[in-house]
């Protein structure tokens, strides 16, 4: 029982050297002649068992242990006096001693009630620490289930986002449950750089964050973590080093939280293309609507006069019946294949609204 703490407060040196020499083979002794020294020392210290004598010179061992019990420290106390009296043991009893061993006394009887009670201190410390065990055990379980409830709920709301601002405001609603402090850099065909509340980040840590966004997936730094993937980095700046514990935790939980950052990106990214594409393809189809109008009208009207011309010039040419007939269904003719020419455009204009449609699709989805 080297751990276990004993003090021995008597103001007989020849009887507390005895005691010392008797137990210092077990337990960790200390030896106090006044009430004094012994209340400084319990200033920095709480032993874990005390032999007091109850007649010390300067005040009652009696008073010393009521206010050892009010002060709340886990202390057991023997009384050791001379005064065997029933009076005596009731005054002991009622400031919480748990022993009294009167003078004098068998040598073999004092270990026996010292060992006693150091074992069961020991084995009350014992509980004690697997309580605090158990309870901080259960305290890092519900904080890393709060921690994963926030994470899932901010991939939820992930998939509302349609642009890159609102999906940074809802990282920093993230990072301010899990109280880190960070900036956001996002890149695309150009660098864009967040801050919570909408705030500008900082020239230096733009800066950190472009000349470090090569440096691996996590990248530690004085108090500072960076994190990383191929469009997406930011920036802790007070990741909890002293704290291993948690330390270890946040690291597993930002590794999460990037890759669920750079999925919905380069989502934004295709959806910004395809957005390009459905314009693009509007602009396109707008474009050949008015091009094909403006072909019709001009070339019907071509056709038709050209047509006119024709057989208003039938009685000049002076032609036969049969040769007008002739020149007659050539025109026509031909009419027909340019028309059915003006079709294929139309199909055309069909096939590129299909493909609008689909792409139309895939942007509202």
């Amino acid at each position: 029982m080297d751990e276990i703490l004993v003090w021995i407060v008597d103001d007989d040196q020849d009887y507390c050297e005895l005691i010392r020499e008797m137990l210092c083979d077990h337990y960790q002794v200390s030896v106090f002649y006044d009430a004094s020294s012994y209340r400084q020392a319990l200033e920095d210290m709480t032993p874990d068992l005390v032999l007091m004598d109850i007649n010390l010179p300067d005040v009652s061992g009696i008073e010393l242990c009521r206010e050892l019990t009010e002060s709340g420290k886990d202390c057991a106390v023997i009384f050791v006096s001379g005064m065997n009296t029933l009076e005596e043991r009731l005054r002991a009893y009622d400031v919480s001693a748990v022993d009294f061993i009167a003078k004098p006394f068998e040598l073999k009887e004092l270990l026996a009630k010292v060992q006693a009670v150091a074992t069961y201190q020991a084995k009350k410390r014992s509980l004690v620490q697997a309580e605090s065990m158990s309870r901080n055990m259960a305290f890092q379980s519900m904080t890393e289930s709060s921690q994963y409830g926030a994470v899932l709920q901010f991939f939820r709301q992930c998939f509302l986002c349609q642009d890159y601002q609102s999906l940074a405001d809802a990282f920093f609603d993230l990072m301010q449950q899990l109280n880190l402090n960070t900036c956001l850099e996002i890149r695309d065909s150009e660098v864009h750089y967040f801050a919570p509340k909408n705030a500008d980040i900082s020239p230096i840590e733009a800066n950190i964050l472009e000349l470090l966004d090569k440096h691996g997936r996590l990248y530690d730094f004085g108090s500072r973590t960076i994190c990383n993937d191929k469009h997406v980095s930011f920036l802790i700046k007070n990741m909890p080093m002293d704290d291993e514990v948690l330390y270890g935790r946040l690291r597993d939980v930002i590794a999460v939280i990037v890759e669920g950052l750079e999925a919905r990106v380069m989502d934004i990214g295709r959806q910004q293309t395809l957005q390009h594409v459905f314009m693009e393809i509007q602009a396109l189809l707008g474009s050949i609507s008015g091009a094909i109008l403006e072909h019709d009208e001009k070339f019907s009207a071509a056709l038709t006069g050209m047509t006119t011309e024709i057989r208003s010039s039938f009685h000049v040419l002076d032609m036969t019946e049969e040769q007008e007939d002739y020149f007659a269904s050539l025109v026509e003719r031909n009419l027909k294949e340019a028309n059915s020419a003006g079709d294929a455009f139309y199909r055309l204009q069909g096939s590129l609204n299909t493909v609008k449609n689909v792409v139309e699709s895939s942007v509202a989805s």
